[in-house]
Parts: structure tokens; sequence; C-alpha cells
């Protein structure tokens, strides 16, 4: 059997917009990703939907997995011939234990690669304001772990750390923030040196507190700083009071999640992400191509329009065509309708202007749109989803008007996604609801727990009727059933 290969992957410090491209081209191609609490939940997304997603934990005081089970796991996975990535917050390399898996690859000749990642300790004080190197103030950073513990204390010559010239950086540190404070003063540093303790920088419930190094504990305990969090010790922290500039937006301090397909997952992302939010992009369903042979056998002649109902129909109408070896040019006189202005752009993006859009973005209303511009000579070719609505067939049915369905593609629930979804609803704000389906998914996976904090938004009626006949309350339906009518439903509730 073929050896596979592992892939130690950097996830960046929790904005999931601050992978590489590297690391995210190895996401997409890998057939096993060993993931942790830490790696922020939108970079696992666009996995392929055959990918194989563990999670291993490694949290603060909570293992899901422990070290050693972990490094094995990575070898057994790479002898099945197996291409596995090692996702892991921030960089491997900087307390990450990244050295320790490659360690043990080597050991047993697993071929691997290490992909770097952005590093919490220079990018949690950027998106706080925070340079950590200024030339008016220091050219130099020291970083250490506040974790690494010997008999309960930290095990560093406190006596040199605190003779070193330029900005102090502590990741880990809060459970040991009293005495890394305290005995960075029994050795000489000022008290009155400034100093800022960050909780989940990069991230919505980013927060930062600032104080002197003799204050810093006793301030963060009043303004109960929770971790992760990590600690910034010298003159460059004066600096957050004019150049601040992460915490700003609108929806800045709002955790929301987006549960539809990956790719409208992240346009609806990257919209929200504008006014500051941070949005998760976690898919909790998947399509898949059933039939990507079953355009073979259409005479296109006989057909007048084409009506597509989502994104997804889209590519894998375009993905059939190709795989079926037609040339486009058979479909040139054919009208397209969408039901959306998603489904839309997601046409005009392959040069098809469509001829048919309902203002309102639902199966009913696109039938009435569609219905009175045809005749007696049309015929419509409908693309859609095996398990998806028939509104718009029983519609187009009682109407007299001829077509054919072609069921190119099946929606199902993500499996893989339950722990990602319990972990990321813990401190959620809004989650986002872009089709029925997504709702049975978040049924399946998780359930409406009783109380809960957080707030459920519909892209339209259907959706929200879905929701509703399972016992899941909705907030807010948005107005106007795509993307911008659900950024406005957000941004009108704040």
């Amino acid at each position: 059997m073929k050896m596979g290969k592992v892939v130690l992957v950097g996830a960046g410090p929790g904005d999931g917009r601050l992978i590489t491209e590297k690391g995210n081209a190895c996401i997409k191609e890998a057939d096993v990703i060993v993931y942790d609490a830490l790696a922020c939940p939108s970079v696992l997304n666009m996995a392929r939907s055959d990918c194989q997603l563990i999670y291993v934990g490694k949290q603060a005081g909570c293992h899901f997995m422990e070290q050693e089970e972990i490094n094995l796991l990575l070898v057994e996975f790479a002898k099945k011939g197996k291409n596995v990535v090692r996702l892991k917050g921030g960089d491997p390399f900087i307390f990450g234990r990244g050295g320790e898996e490659a360690l043990v690859l080597r050991k047993y000749q697993i071929p691997f690669e290490v992909v770097p990642g952005v590093s919490s300790c220079y990018a949690a004080p950027a998106y706080a304001g925070i340079p950590v190197t200024h030339r008016s103030c220091t050219s130099a950073f020291h970083v250490f772990t506040g974790h690494k513990q010997l008999n309960n204390q930290l095990d560093m010559d406190y006596e040199s750390i605190a003779r070193l010239d330029g900005t102090l950086v502590f990741l880990m540190s809060l459970m040991n923030l009293p005495y890394i404070t305290e005995e960075l003063i029994a050795n000489g540093k000022s008290p009155n040196l400034p100093a800022a303790v960050i909780q989940q920088g990069t991230m919505s419930k980013q927060k930062t507190v600032v104080a002197t190094l003799g204050t810093i504990a006793e301030e963060v305990r009043k303004q109960q700083v929770n971790t992760p969090a990590m600690t910034i010790i010298g003159d460059v922290v004066m600096l957050r009071e004019k150049i601040q500039w992460f915490e700003n937006g609108k929806l800045f301090g709002k955790k929301i999640v987006a549960t539809g397909t990956p790719l409208h997952a992240k346009k609806l992302a990257d919209e929200l992400n504008k006014y500051g939010a941070d949005t998760v992009e976690l898919s909790l369903i998947k399509t898949t191509c059933i039939h990507l042979d079953c355009l073979k056998k259409i005479q296109w002649s006989a057909y007048t329009w084409v009506v597509l109902t989502s994104v997804n129909g889209v590519q894998f109408f375009f993905d059939a065509l190709t795989s079926c070896g037609i040339d486009l040019r058979k479909i040139l006189h054919l009208k397209f309708a969408a039901i959306g202005s998603g489904t839309a752009e997601s046409l005009a993006e392959k040069g098809i202007f469509v001829d048919c859009v309902p203002e309102r973005f639902e199966s009913k209303y696109l039938a009435d749109a569609l219905i009175p511009q045809l005749s007696t000579v049309d015929k419509l070719l409908l693309i859609r989803a095996e398990n998806g609505t028939t509104v718009l067939q029983k519609m187009l049915k009682q109407a007299g008007i001829d077509f054919d369905t072609v069921m190119l593609y099946r929606t199902e629930t993500d499996y893989r996604k339950k722990e990602l979804l319990k972990l990321v609803l813990k401190d959620t704000d809004y989650v986002i609801f872009s089709s029925a389906s997504a709702v049975k998914a978040f049924e399946e996976l998780h359930g409406m727990e009783k109380g809960s904090h957080v707030k459920m938004i519909s892209i339209g009626a259907v959706t929200t009727r879905a929701a509703e006949e399972i016992g899941i309350p909705i907030y807010r339906t948005a107005c106007q059933a795509d993307i911008a009518g659900i950024a406005r439903c957000i941004l009108n509730d704040n």
C-alpha cells in the first residue's frame, strides 16, 4: 500500500480569514483532518464532503485525546495511504507541540510537511491595536508560554526575563497572571509598566483590558476575563488608545453561525464581516451530485426554458454539462429562470443573465412570475435536488405547463459537524438558517435546548415554517430572502 502523508497546518489565531492560502489548499485536498478545539470551524468548511473529520480537543484543562494518542492516530492514517492534515490553532511550531508530532512522524518514516500559521503572539495584539514593536518604543519582542508548569509554578528564569528590553508576550497566561506579574516586579520590572490582557484575540468576543504591570491581574479579575487570553507588557500597549481598529464595527461582539452550503455560508460571512461580526461558516448540510451523466440523453432542442432553484443547482448543472461533453452552444436558444438573486448571480458568473427571477425568493413566487411568460409551445427543464420542495412542480402542473424534471443532486445532513456545532454554540449570538434542509440538519445534530440564548434567523417564510413545525423558534425572518436580507435583519436588531 502506498504511504500517505501528514501536513501540520496552522489554522491561525481564531479569525478564519487568517489561514494561509497553502493551509486552505491542504484542507481542501485532505482525506482526514485531525483538528483541535482552538481551530476556527470556518476553516474546515471547505473540506471535501468525503473527508473524515476527527476532533481531538486540546483546550486548556481539557484534553479530549492525549498527545500520545494523537501522534499514533496520525501515523495510523498515513500508513493506510491517507492524506492527513493535522490542523492546529495558531502556528504548529509556536507552543503548539507540532515539533513533537513531527519527531514522531520522522521516527515512523512518515512523509510530512509543515504549513506555518499566523500566530496569536503578534496577531491578537494587532487586532487590539497594539503593535508588538514600534520604532519609538522598542525594536524587539519576546514570546513566552504562561502555561508550562513545574510543581505548580512556571519553570522560567524571571531574573533574566526582567532584564530584557522590549515587549514581553505571555501566551496562555491567564491562570498564572498574578504569579507572572509578581515575579517580574520582584526581579526589577517597574510596576508602572503598561500591560494589557487580550481575551479571544481576533474573534467577536475579543476583550482588551489595559492597566499597569502592578494592577493588571486585579483588573482582569474585576472585568471577568476568560480563556483563551494572552498578556502584553511594554510601552507599546499605550499605542492602543490611538490605533485600535477592530472593536468598532456595528456587529462587533456578535458571533453568527451560517449553516448553509459552503458557498452560501462564505458569501454570507463576507457580507457580515464588513460590519465587524465574527461569522462562523459551519455548513450543516452537504450536497452530492447523484446523476452527473444524466444530461447525456436530453434533447435540448425540445426545451425552451431551464429552471434552476439554487446556487448548488447552477454549479452541478455546469459540472454535468462538462462531464457529459455537452457543447454550450447546444443551450444557446434556452431562456433561464432562477429562484433568487444568489442563483441568478451564479448564472451571471457563467455568462448567463436570467430571464425570470421573482421579487420574493420562494418557489411559489417563482411560479407566479414565470407562468404568465409561458405559452403552449414552451417546455421547461427543471433542475433540482432529489429531496427538495415540490411546490414549483405542483404549480406548473396545475397551470398545464409542460415540463420535465432532472434530479441532479441530493442534500444531506453533514453528521461530521455534530461536535463542531456543540463547540460553536456555547457563545453564539445568532444562527442563520438558509433553507429547510439546514433546519432539519440542526435538529438532527443538536436540537433546540430550552432557554437557549441563541437567536435563530431565517432566510424566508418556507424556512421559518420548516423550523416552527419541528419546534425551533425563529427570532426573525428576513424580509428579502437573500444574503442582503439576512444582513439587514441582523443589523436592524443591533
